[in-house]
């Protein structure tokens, strides 16, 4: 995504909005390019800014009380971010980090202030893509309470490919290291599941991209109806 005024209108952020809030984004947008991996966004400029990633990837992170990074969410192409620390003028606890080269495009928390006073859309715009945040915080804390892998993993899985933009209807969990900790598992626990789903028919798994095969059966997992193992014994069975 280059940032153009034809790639800007089809952001969520700005879909609808007004030819003068269009024009007054654009000229009060600040664009900024990370060119390495690794470099910091710190948590004070995210309570000030709002940020819309052109493209590359940025995982959001914030410090445990041990001191350890705890993983919030990963952003994407298009990702808007920082939007509550906007709407509630809370300081924002969390900080980003770059995943490669990235450039984003960002504004003073009172410019975006302004202009959704003056634009309905762009008010309401903000308000849908909180709620989506909203609802994304809640599902995965319902799945990293789920004690069974298979289910939560099934979850994860079928939310994902519910929320996909993907033309090809395909899932990138790359790396897969990182979709190992949004659901609190390790890497080597996300991959036997995959695993165990691929043999089974569920999924076709290659380097990180997956491709779902079977979402009845998968929701039957994620709903605790059925254990992944089932699969696997009737699988092994029918070849002998």
């Amino acid at each position: 995504m280059s940032g153009s005024v034809e790639e800007l209108t089809q952001l969520p952020l700005l879909k609808g909005v007004s030819p003068v809030t269009l024009q007054a984004v654009i000229e009060s947008a600040k664009r900024r390019y990370l060119a390495k991996k690794g470099t910091i966004l710190g948590s004070e400029d995210l309570s000030q800014r709002l940020y819309v990633l052109l493209d590359g990837q940025i995982k959001m992170l914030r410090a445990s009380v041990g001191g350890d990074e705890s993983l919030q969410q990963r952003l994407g192409e298009g990702d808007v971010f920082c939007l509550v620390s906007m709407v509630s003028g809370v300081h924002c606890g969390s900080y980003g980090e770059s995943m490669g080269s990235c450039t984003l495009l960002s504004w003073p928390h009172r410019v975006m202030i302004d202009l959704m006073e003056k634009d309905r859309q762009l008010h309401m715009n903000v308000l849908h893509l909180l709620a989506q945040q909203v609802e994304m915080e809640r599902h995965k804390r319902c799945l990293s309470q789920c004690s069974n892998v298979g289910a939560r993993v099934a979850g994860y899985l079928l939310y994902l490919n519910e929320t996909s933009c993907r033309d090809d209807e395909s899932i990138d969990l790359r790396p897969i290291t990182l979709s190992a900790q949004e659901l609190g598992m390790a890497r080597e626990t996300m991959s036997r599941t995959f695993s165990a789903f691929e043999r089974s028919g569920l999924l076709t798994c290659c380097r990180g991209i997956i491709k779902i095969c079977d979402c009845e059966r998968l929701q039957m997992i994620a709903d605790g109806m059925e254990c992944d193992c089932d699969h696997e014994k009737r699988r092994t069975s029918s070849t002998r």
